[in-house]
């Protein structure tokens, strides 16, 4: 299981950098493949930055997604997330470029899409 996790983490790292890495993703694109288990992610209605996802002590599920956007302000809009489908679970807004997105309890192994949207 130790070998696993690590694996899991490095991935979670991965995904991150390149978010990091300046690339922005908008009104449906596609993000390119990642390691960190997601095939695809799809952004509409927003430029993400940066993906941040927080996972279970044991590895086996994320369970919060932080995204840092750099337009528009999403001040009194709304964000929602989802995996593998439409994204469906609220976002709690922190400021006018950061969503906090918890509660969440998806399989890490399974989770092959990240979907987010920004509505007014």
């Amino acid at each position: 299981m130790k070998g696993k996790t690590k694996k899991i983490i490095l991935a979670v790292a991965v995904i991150g950098a390149v978010a990091a890495g300046g690339v922005a993703f908008t009104a449906a694109n596609t993000v390119p493949d990642s390691t960190a288990g997601y095939k695809t992610t799809t952004v509409s209605g927003a430029v993400v930055t940066d993906v941040n996802y927080t996972l279970s002590a044991d590895g086996t599920d994320i369970t919060a997604v932080k995204l840092t956007f750099t337009s528009p302000d999403i001040t009194g809009m709304q964000v929602k997330i989802g995996f593998n489908g439409n994204a469906t679970t609220d976002c709690t807004i922190t400021s006018a470029t950061v969503a906090d997105c918890t509660g969440l309890t998806e399989d890490t192994a399974g989770a092959t899409a990240l979907a987010v949207v920004v509505a007014n």
